[in-house]
């Protein structure tokens, strides 16, 4: 989802290295290249992952800081809680 609210068209990733991008055309590589760029230019940076495990009879939300995250567990506590919320307002939005 970018900034404005608005649901994404369609997003197809390619892998990096070898195989990835290497059957598309010059063109249509640089075009993807673009494109990439700028839908993480829209993103900013991970501030964390924010991950649900549901299961039959209940759910267990939980937040992870990975190594590329600007968040820590460390964090200031409110800073975490907007990314929760943002998170929680995405799924809610989910189809």
């Amino acid at each position: 989802m970018d900034a404005s609210g608005d649901r994404p068209g369609r997003l197809i990733g390619y892998r990096t290295g070898p195989g990835g991008r290497d059957h598309l055309h010059p063109d249509v590589r640089a075009q993807a290249e673009q494109q990439e760029a700028l839908h993480k230019e829209r993103r900013g940076r991970l501030l964390c992952e924010d991950h649900v495990r549901v299961y039959e009879r209940g759910a267990e939300p939980h937040v992870t800081f990975t190594g590329e995250a600007a968040l820590e567990v460390e964090s200031d506590f409110g800073e975490i809680a907007a990314a929760v919320a943002r998170a929680r307002d995405c799924l809610a939005t989910w189809r």
